[in-house]
């Protein structure tokens, strides 16, 4: 059973879970939902990892998907651990530094993890 909240998907990661799996899973749960019911999923406050990008990542996670599907951005996203505090660019992609410093989202650009244009796409999203 898929995550329903993203506070669902991080305590999945807390328990052990892949980090990417929980939040792809709670991904497809969320794009096909309704605006209420997704800021539903977004709106409870999710626990911290301890790892440091995968908490800032969470926090740009909830950031983005309010921004993008026009819910309200939840609190939680702007505790200064879900931030880093080095920048942070997809592994051996040196030369495509310069595409992420233009693409990455602002939710993922302020917690300094430069990423593509859509980083939250999957087989669900919608169209």
């Amino acid at each position: 059973m898929r995550p329903t909240s993203l506070k669902a998907a991080v305590d999945r990661i807390i328990g052990g879970e892949s980090w990417v799996d929980a939040i792809s899973e709670f991904l497809d749960e969320f794009y096909p939902r309704g605006s209420s019911e997704r800021q539903r999923m977004i709106i409870e406050e999710p626990g911290i990892t301890g790892v440091g990008f995968q908490d800032a990542y969470i926090g740009a996670v909830g950031e983005h998907l309010a921004r993008r599907w026009g819910l309200d951005i939840p609190a939680w996203a702007d505790d200064p651990r879900r931030f880093l505090v080095e920048p942070h660019f997809p592994e051996y992609m040196e030369l495509a530094k310069p595409v992420f410093l233009r693409d990455s989202p602002i939710a993922f650009r302020r917690r300094l993890i430069f990423t593509e244009a859509e980083p939250l796409r999957r087989a669900r999203f919608p169209k």
